[in-house]
């Protein structure tokens, strides 16, 4: 199989996250409308997953789902959770179809078993052939079942990582609503500097300046992404970056290879 890349849409970027369960439809249009024209250009084959934004985090919270089966209103929380994913990605899906993608979605509960928030039994024979067939498949954050707890919410990075170690990646783009990772939270701080590289060497240094997301996130903030896409990098010896996609034509950029503000991660 041709090597794979992996494209994150943010749930920041998709969706309203001051209000539950709005999408920014147009958004999702040009983001994926980017994806689709840089597939014409370099002809990758390509997984997209998204973030949940204001669709599950908010049930998500209210229920503690990501703290597993902890009382009696954990399984319906957990049920509303699944169902408000699968609505922003029914949404997702619908916008890909309207722009001619050949896209096929999968639902991370129905191949990944997880042991405390981690992807650990994990089937990828399906996306693989999905692959093999010219679809482009698309995942997103869900709640699986968890070995321990019951259940987990796992995050699409996560999703990522879980099925990098079956399939050939080369390359991880988390599409984000900031130009990459700061030293501070870009949000309050104007002096705050993009950091330009992220390897093996100096991760636990960016580990400890990467903050929470400013927004609320069940499934964590920038650490959680940083050190998740470090290690996706590292054991597939492949290239990462965080980069802001709310900014038109950046995603086209990025996947095409052109040079934009970001921050790439090496292994």
């Amino acid at each position: 199989m041709d090597d794979v890349y992996l494209v994150k849409l943010g749930g920041a970027a998709i969706t309203d996250t001051s209000k539950p369960g709005v999408a920014k439809i147009e958004e999702i249009k040009r983001l994926l409308s980017e994806i689709n024209d840089a597939m014409k250009a370099k002809h990758f084959r390509i997984i997209i997953g998204h973030g949940g934004g204001s669709f599950p985090h908010v049930p998500a919270k209210l229920y503690r789902v990501n703290e597993g089966l902890i009382n009696s209103e954990s399984r319906k929380g957990a049920a509303l959770v699944k169902l408000s994913a699968r609505e922003l990605n029914s949404i997702v899906v619908s916008v890909a179809l309207e722009l001619g993608m050949d896209v096929f979605p999968f639902d991370p509960s129905s191949f990944i078993a997880a042991r405390s928030s981690r992807g650990e039994d994990v089937y990828t024979e399906s996306i693989k052939e999905a692959l093999e067939h010219l679809f482009v498949p698309i995942v997103y954050g869900d709640v699986v079942v968890d070995k321990e707890k019951g259940v987990s919410i796992l995050s699409t990075e996560e999703v990522f990582r879980s099925v990098s170690k079956y399939l050939p990646i080369k390359k991880v783009f988390l599409a984000s609503d900031v130009d990459g990772v700061f030293d501070k939270d870009p949000f309050k701080y104007n002096d705050a500097k993009l950091l330009p590289i992220v390897t093996s060497e100096n991760i636990n240094e960016v580990m400890g300046l990467a903050g929470d997301a400013h927004k609320v996130d069940v499934t964590g903030g920038m650490g959680t992404k940083v050190m998740l896409l470090s290690e996706i990098v590292r054991s597939t010896s492949g290239e990462g970056f965080i980069f802001n996609g709310n900014k038109p034509g950046n995603l086209y950029k990025v996947l095409v290879g052109e040079s934009i503000p970001c921050t790439k991660f090496l292994p």
